[in-house]
């Protein structure tokens, strides 16, 4: 479950100086830092708009027919 984290800003200042050294982003050495201690398993969620817009890609190319059946079941599913 994603969750938001807040940081104190002295520690943000900490960790921001530690992933340039390491030659990575904020977010990606946060990331390094919590799978290092926890696993592999660690991963940030996409935001619902990224996960949307890769969910209307592909549909993007299935003909209006097999779009409007798939639509429907998943409609179906959401209310079971």
């Amino acid at each position: 479950m994603a969750r938001t984290i807040r940081f104190p800003d002295a520690l943000r200042t900490r960790i921001a100086a530690d992933a340039e050294r390491c030659g990575r982003s904020f977010e990606a050495h946060v990331l390094a830092l919590l799978r290092r201690h926890y696993g592999e398993d660690v991963d940030i969620a996409p935001a619902p708009d990224a996960i949307l817009a890769l969910a209307r890609g592909s549909m993007a190319e299935i003909p209006r027919a097999d779009r409007a059946r798939i639509e429907g079941r998943l409609k179906d599913d959401a209310g079971a």
